[in-house]
């Protein structure tokens, strides 16, 4: 599954070529892509019609900007599949992750859910502003989650059919989403793994506007005060 939102020019291409990679590094998968568009401006229809000409290529078009974790829940919809992954429409780690989620998945039939952890070298070519907002987001997870799972917002994530529900039951639209989704998962004691991810060398980082992390911040106090809610009831 693939959430998109403007994405670089050479993007169809970038995704054509991770396609077939994929495809051949797991031939006894029938893998199914789902284009989750997220209000995108600049999209080339034209080229999104080549996509879709393939049997195995879905494309839903919500023509309203509302967040990852919105186009995320609208594509999980759409999926058949017993394992469920998405990573941004740009593979930033290449398709080395998935493979390696599917394999955990296939060996370890109690896992449920896999997250991407990044590795310092990757923070090493992370913008300034993106590194401290990453390290104070590594602290309050330390905190709120666990004090194993501290990386939540690398763009990949895999999860078993079963863990549907409670992707649907998220109510935060932003990045941090998955903050929510991972604390409704470790309440319910799944088990958890992580595997390592790299950067591919060609990858740009965007720097966030004092726009988006206002928004960041007012969906991470509303994920605290859910929680704190919660824990009150119980």
């Amino acid at each position: 599954m693939l959430p998109c939102y403007n994405p670089v020019d050479g993007w169809c291409q970038t995704l054509e070529n991770n396609i077939a990679e994929l495809n051949g590094r797991l031939p006894s998968n029938r893998i199914q892509y789902i284009i989750s568009n997220d209000g995108s401006t600049r999209l080339d229809k034209s080229k999104v019609c080549l996509l879709t000409a393939s049997d195995n290529v879905i494309f839903l078009d919500n023509v309203v900007n509302e967040g990852k974790g919105s186009a995320i829940r609208k594509g999980t919809l759409h999926a058949d599949g017993d394992i469920i992954i998405y990573t941004d429409i740009d593979f930033p780690f290449g398709t080395d992750p998935i493979v390696e989620m599917v394999k955990i998945f296939d060996e370890n039939p109690q896992c449920w859910f896999v997250y991407g952890n990044r590795t310092s070298e990757y923070f090493k070519k992370l913008p300034l502003k993106r590194k401290m907002i990453s390290k104070g987001l590594h602290l309050l997870n330390r905190i709120f989650l666990s004090g194993h799972i501290t990386d939540t917002q690398a763009g990949i994530k895999g999860l078993r059919r079963e863990v549907l529900p409670e992707v649907q039951r998220t109510k935060t639209n932003t990045f941090v989403f998955e903050i929510e989704l991972i604390r409704k998962l470790i309440r319910k004691k799944v088990d958890i793994q992580s595997v390592n991810v790299f950067a591919n060398p060609s990858i740009i980082f965007s720097d966030f506007s004092f726009k988006v992390l206002f928004k960041e911040a007012v969906s991470l106090s509303r994920i605290f005060m859910m929680s704190w809610a919660w824990n009150e009831v119980l």
